[in-house]
C-alpha cells in the first residue's frame, strides 16, 4: 500500500511541478500574480455588508461627503446609507419608486420579460445642488426622471401629491442593460444613451439649465447605431484663469462603436473618445441646437509584440491629480478583445495620457465620402478658427464669442469631418488571461518614497483585485472575493477620506479598506507584501497614512529587499530568522503506530514557495498533499519534528512546526512481527489503511482495469458500423440496381453523347428514311440509360436477316406487338403508329 501512495506521490509531484510551471510562464514572466487571496467574510479581510430584501440591482453609487451619506440606486428603490456604518440598517433611509401595474403590463405587450425588464431600473443619480438630487429610472421601457429632496429623502411631488415628472427619454436608456452614462455640470445634465424604444438611436444630450438643449446629429452618423457608453468626465480645462489659451472647460465621453472606417472587415468594433465644450451654444444657421464641437477619436490598447489589440472599452477612470493641474490627468481604461487568442476571456489595463489626447483632437481631420462611405485623411487647409475647438482668446480675436458666432463654413467642415485621424495607442500595463474585467478605479497614494498609482479592478465574477505598476511590472497585491455567488462587479466608488472601497453587484453592496496592513504579521511580509499603503514601523506593519514625516519606517515597493529592510528592525511575532532557529512552539501529535496525519502549512502569499524541513530517517515516511500539506505515517520510537517554512525573495520564515510520535506497539513473540520491528519500511494493516482526505475506504488496493470498457466500447463500435453500412446501402439502392442490370446487354457499345439532341438510331425498325429532323420524327424515345443497341442500316449485309413485310405492317391504335431485332435482343413495343423503347 505505502509503495501505491509513493508511486501516487512521485506522479502527483511531476503534475505539481509542469502546473507551477506553467502558471509562472504565464503570469510571473511580467511580473504578475496574485499575492494573497481572500474568501468572502475572511477575517483577514474585513468587509461590511448591504443589501435589501427584495431589491437588486445596486448599479448607481453617488459619494456624498457633506452628509456623509452613500445614496444607492436599485431595482425599485433607493437608500441614503450611512458611512459610519452601511450593515446598520437603523442609520439608513430608504424611498420606493416603482412601476404601476398598468406600465408594467404596457411593457409586457412590447415583448418585453415581465418578470426581469419591466421594472424601474435607477440608471442615473446624481447632485443636481445643495438640496436636490437628480435621478432617473427605465420605468418599465418608458424612461422618467424625478426629483429627490437631500433633507428628508424623498421624491419631490405636486399639491395634488403627485410625483414630479420628467422625460427621460435621451437621458436615460429604455433597456436596463444597456450601457449609457450621464454627468451633472454646474446644473446641466450631459447623457450619453439611446433615445427610441429600439435603441438604434444613440445620443449624446444635454439638457435641464438655462442654456439650449443640444444633441448630436443622427442624420450624419456621427454615432453608430450600436455604442456602449462606459463613463464620461468633465475636466476643468479653463483653469488657470487668465491663461494665455483661454480654453473652455471639456466633457468627454468614452464608448465602442462599430468601425466604419475599418471598410476591409466587417463588424470590427473600436473604442472611442469623444469631446464637447461646456460654453457650446448651437449654431445660428448650421447645426442649429446641435453640438458644434462634437469631435471623437480612436483608442487603442494593444500588445507591443505583434499588435493584437484589445478594442473593446469596458470602464474608464480618469486620474486628475488636481483641477489646477489638469494637463497630468492620466486615462485608466479596461480593456477586452472581440478576437480571441490563447485563452478566452482576457482583459488588459491601458493608460492614457492627457498629453496623447490632446495631440490627437488638435491633428489632422478624417473626412467620409458620402457615396462609397470610405474614410480618408483630410490633407487640405481647414478654415479658421479651428472646426470643433472650444472658444478661444485667438476665435475672441476674430470676434467669434460663442458657436452663435461661428462661421457657416466652419460648421460645415465639423458636418463631415468629426473623426480626427490619430489614433490615441497605448500598451497594456496589466495583462490577465482568463478573467474580464468590468469596473476599475485608481487612487494615488503618496508612500514613503514616492507616489505610486494603485488600481482597484472588479471582475465579472465578483472579485477584486488590488495591483501596483513598479518599475514597468505589474504586480496585483490581492485578490479579494466579495460575494458568495460569483457575479459582475457593477460599480466601484472610492472614498479618498476614509480610505474605503464601495462595491456594488446586483445583490448588495460591500465596503472594503483599500489597505489592511494588520495582515502583515512580520517584517518580511510588510516588505514583500508591495503595498505602498503599509511600512514596517519597527514591530508592526501599519498604514503609511499614519506615519509623521520623522519616522523611520521601512518599505521597499521597488525591490521587496528584506536584508536591507528587516536587518535592523526589532523582532515581531514572526520575524526574519536568518539562522533557522525557530520561535514556534512545537506543536505535537501522538497517534498510533503505522497511522498517518496529514499536517497542514498555509502560505500568506501566493508568491512564496513552501519548504518542508524534517530527519532523512522521516523521508521515507512523508509524502506531499494536494494542499501543500504533509502527509506521515507515524513509527515506533521515532518521534520527528516537522517544520514548515516559506521562502520568498531570499526571505525565509517558519510557518508551521509540529512534534509527531507514534505510541509503543504491543509486544508480539512471533517472528514475523519482530522482523517487522527491526525493519525500517512501516507495516500498515489492512483494517488501517491510508485514507487521503475526501477519499472513500476500499476494501483493497488492486491496479484498475478497463478490460469490461474496451469490450462495450468495442461492441458499440462494431455496431455503429454495422448500422452506417446498412444506411449507406439503403441510400444507394437505385444505383446499385442500375448497376446490376448492366449484364443485361452483353454485346452493348458504351453510350455516346448525343449532339444537338438527335436521337442515337441511324434508321427506324420498319426501315423507312431517316426522317428530316427530330421535331418531324416523334416516333422513337430511348431511354436514359448506359447503354444503347446501335441499329444497323438496312443495306448493311453482315448482320441479321431484315424485317418482313408482316413485320412493317402498322398496326391500329388498339393494336400493339413485341418486335424482336437480331441485332438487339431488347425488344420493342409498337404502341398505334409509336415505337417506345421498354425493358422487359
Amino acid at each position: 500500500i505505502f509503495h501505491t501512495l509513493s508511486i501516487f506521490h512521485c506522479s502527483f509531484t511531476k503534475c505539481e511541478r509542469v502546473l507551477s510551471t506553467l502558471y509562472r510562464i504565464v503570469f510571473c514572466m511580467n511580473g504578475i500574480g496574485n499575492k494573497c487571496l481572500f474568501l468572502p467574510d475572511a477575517k483577514e479581510r474585513p468587509a461590511r455588508r448591504f443589501s435589501a430584501e427584495g431589491v437588486f440591482n445596486y448599479s448607481s453609487l453617488l459619494l456624498s461627503s457633506e452628509e456623509d451619506v452613500l445614496f444607492v440606486g436599485g431595482r425599485e428603490a433607493l437608500f441614503a446609507l450611512n458611512l459610519s456604518d452601511i450593515s446598520n440598517g437603523k442609520l439608513h433611509k430608504n424611498l420606493t419608486w416603482s412601476t404601476p401595474e398598468k406600465k408594467r403590463h404596457e411593457c409586457s405587450f412590447k415583448g418585453k420579460n415581465l418578470q426581469t425588464d419591466c421594472f424601474n431600473y435607477i440608471k442615473i443619480l446624481l447632485r443636481l445642488n445643495s438640496t436636490h438630487l437628480y435621478v432617473c429610472g427605465t420605468y418599465a421601457f418608458s424612461p422618467i426622471c424625478a426629483y429627490i429632496r437631500i433633507s428628508d429623502f424623498s421624491l419631490v411631488k405636486s399639491e395634488k401629491g403627485d410625483i414630479v415628472t420628467e422625460d427621460g427619454r435621451s437621458r436615460c436608456p429604455f433597456d436596463p442593460e444597456y450601457k449609457s452614462t450621464a454627468i451633472m455640470v454646474d446644473g446641466e445634465l450631459y447623457a450619453g444613451t439611446v433615445s427610441n424604444f429600439q435603441g438604434n438611436e444613440p445620443i449624446i444630450y444635454k439638457s435641464l439649465g438655462q442654456g439650449t438643449p443640444l444633441k448630436t446629429e443622427n442624420s450624419l452618423n456621427w454615432l453608430q447605431v450600436d455604442p456602449a457608453f462606459v463613463g464620461s468626465a468633465y475636466i476643468q480645462e479653463s483653469l488657470p484663469r487668465g491663461n494665455s489659451v483661454g480654453d473652455d472647460d471639456k466633457i468627454y465621453f468614452f464608448f465602442s462603436e462599430a468601425g466604419k472606417e475599418f471598410d476591409f472587415f466587417d463588424n470590427t468594433i473600436v473604442s472611442r473618445i469623444a469631446r464637447v465644450c461646456k460654453g457650446d451654444m448651437g449654431g445660428e444657421r448650421v447645426l442649429q441646437k446641435k453640438w458644434t464641437t462634437f469631435l471623437k477619436a480612436h483608442l487603442l490598447c494593444s500588445l507591443p509584440d505583434d499588435g493584437f489589440p484589445f478594442n473593446v472599452i469596458q470602464d474608464m477612470f480618469v486620474l486628475t491629480p488636481g483641477r489646477q493641474h489638469w494637463k497630468n490627468t492620466t486615462f485608466y481604461g479596461l480593456f477586452t478583445s472581440q478576437w480571441y487568442r490563447g485563452a478566452s476571456g482576457s482583459s488588459a489595463v491601458c493608460a492614457f495620457s492627457m498629453e496623447q489626447v490632446e495631440r490627437a483632437f488638435n491633428g489632422r481631420y478624417r473626412e467620409v465620402n458620402r457615396e462609397t462611405q470610405q474614410w480618408y485623411t483630410y490633407n487640405h487647409p481647414v478654415p479658421e478658427p479651428r472646426p470643433g475647438a472650444c472658444i478661444t482668446n485667438a476665435a475672441r480675436q476674430m470676434n467669434i464669442h460663442s458657436s452663435l458666432h461661428m462661421p457657416d463654413k466652419v460648421l460645415n467642415f465639423v458636418k463631415d469631418h468629426f473623426l480626427m485621424d490619430s489614433v490615441i495607442r497605448s500598451q497594456p500595463i496589466l495583462l490577465k488571461r482568463n478573467v474580464r474585467y468590468t469596473q476599475i478605479a485608481v487612487h494615488r497614494v503618496q508612500a514613503i518614497s514616492r507616489t505610486y498609482d494603485v488600481l482597484f479592478i472588479g471582475t465579472d465574477d465578483g472579485k477584486l483585485h488590488k495591483a501596483i505598476n513598479t518599475d514597468h511590472r505589474m504586480y496585483i497585491i490581492e485578490e479579494i472575493s466579495l460575494f458568495a455567488e460569483p457575479q459582475p462587479v457593477q460599480n466601484i466608488i472610492l472614498d479618498l477620506e476614509k480610505g474605503v472601497l464601495f462595491v456594488s453587484s446586483h445583490s448588495g453592496l460591500v465596503e472594503v479598506p483599500v489597505a489592511n496592513c494588520s495582515n502583515y504579521q512580520s517584517c518580511g511580509e510588510c516588505i514583500l507584501s508591495r503595498d505602498p499603503y503599509c511600512a514596517w514601523s519597527g514591530r508592526h506593519c501599519r498604514d503609511v497614512r499614519q506615519a509623521s514625516p520623522d519616522r523611520s519606517w521601512k518599505q521597499d515597493v521597488e525591490e521587496a529587499n528584506t536584508s536591507a529592510a528587516c536587518s535592523i528592525a526589532l523582532p515581531g511575532p514572526r520575524s526574519f530568522n536568518p539562522s533557522g532557529k525557530s520561535g514556534f512552539e512545537c506543536q505535537a501529535f501522538v497517534l498510533p503506530a503505522n497511522t498517518f496525519k496529514v499536517l497542514s502549512c498555509k502560505l500568506h502569499s501566493n508568491l512564496a514557495q513552501r519548504r518542508w524541513v524534517y530527519s532523512d530517517s522521516a523521508s521515507q515516511f512523508v509524502y506531499a498533499s494536494p494542499d501543500g500539506g504533509l502527509v506521515v505515517v507515524a513509527q515506533a520510537d521515532m518521534p520527528e519534528t516537522y517544520e514548515c517554512w516559506s521562502v520568498e525573495e531570499g526571505f525565509r520564515q517558519l510557518v508551521a512546526n509540529y512534534c509527531v510520535r507514534a505510541e509503543k506497539l504491543p509486544d508480539t513473540t512471533t517472528t514475523t512481527t519482530a522482523s517487522t520491528a527491526r525493519s525500517r519500511t512501516p507495516r500498515v494493516q489492512v483494517d488501517g489503511s491510508l485514507i487521503l482526505p475526501g477519499e472513500s475506504r476500499s476494501p483493497q488496493l488492486s491496479p484498475k482495469t478497463y478490460w469490461n470498457e474496451l469490450l462495450i466500447v468495442c461492441a458499440l463500435l462494431g455496431f455503429s458500423f454495422l448500422v452506417f453500412s446498412l444506411f449507406v446501402v439503403y441510400r444507394n439502392r437505385d444505383h446499385m440496381k442500375s448497376v446490376l442490370k448492366q449484364g443485361e446487354c452483353p454485346n452493348m457499345q458504351q453510350k455516346k453523347p448525343r449532339m444537338g439532341g438527335k436521337p442515337a438510331e441511324s434508321l427506324p425498325l420498319n426501315g423507312s428514311a431517316v426522317p428530316a429532323s427530330t421535331s418531324d420524327h416523334k416516333g422513337y424515345q430511348t431511354l436514359n440509360d448506359n447503354y444503347i443497341c446501335s441499329t444497323p442500316t438496312h443495306e448493311s449485309p453482315d448482320h441479321g436477316k431484315g424485317f418482313t413485310e408482316s413485320e412493317k405492317r402498322p398496326l391500329d391504335f388498339k393494336e400493339s406487338h413485341v418486335e424482336i431485332s437480331p441485332t438487339c435482343p431488347r425488344p420493342r413495343v409498337r404502341l398505334g403508329s409509336e415505337i417506345k423503347d421498354s425493358i422487359v
